[in-house]
């Protein structure tokens, strides 16, 4: 008996330090790695002429978890839209990539998860970004994440990278490292 014990409060322990590694605000970027973003996440593609990339919607939770999010995803004119798939761990989509979306888990998430992976081709050398912004719905008032509280409730979520084209990587200021004010700051966590 003492040993199950034991070994409960260890399960316990070990994963609320688990969840007390997660950010107080969650994270939401496009990025061309097929594993969870890294501390220098690949955002960034080159190539000749006409050539494919493979870009992947990767959100990290906060301490509450994440059960949904809700973005758009603009594409420059350089970039034709091909193959959207979508992670078998999301259970509910309204909407597409490009005209704003709503996307649900199964069950919620306390790691690094990725919802889509959208085949792209970039017609030419010109250089352009796709980047993550906030759904188009006027009820709703920033990227955001729902967390996984009684009644999912949401909250906004920083974009942490935008995918670069033909362009320097990385680059001198990645989106999440600009400098800001502390009530800028503060104005994320609201």
């Amino acid at each position: 008996m003492k040993r199950i014990l034991l070994i409960t409060v260890a399960v316990l322990l070990i994963a609320s330090f688990a969840h007390a590694q997660l950010p107080p605000v969650g994270y939401i970027g496009l990025y061309l790695n097929t594993e969870p973003p890294s501390p220098d996440p690949i955002a960034c593609a080159t190539g000749a002429g006409f050539y494919p990339v493979e870009m992947y919607i990767w959100a990290l939770p906060n301490e509450k978890g994440m059960m949904c999010a809700e973005f758009m995803v603009t594409y420059p004119v350089n970039v034709i839209q091909s193959t959207v798939t979508t992670n078998p761990l999301v259970c509910v989509t309204l909407g597409t990539l490009d005209t704003g979306m709503s996307a649900c888990l199964c069950t919620c998430a306390w790691d690094w998860t990725w919802y889509f992976h959208q085949l792209l081709y970039v017609t030419d050398p010109t250089p352009t970004e796709c980047t993550i912004v906030k759904h188009p719905d006027p009820n709703i008032p920033c990227v955001q994440h729902a967390n996984c509280d009684p009644g999912y409730p949401t909250e906004c979520c920083i974009v942490h990278t935008k995918l670069l084209l033909n362009q320097e990587c990385p680059p001198e200021n990645p989106v999440g490292t600009e400098e800001a004010s502390w009530g800028a700051i503060k104005d994320l966590v609201k």
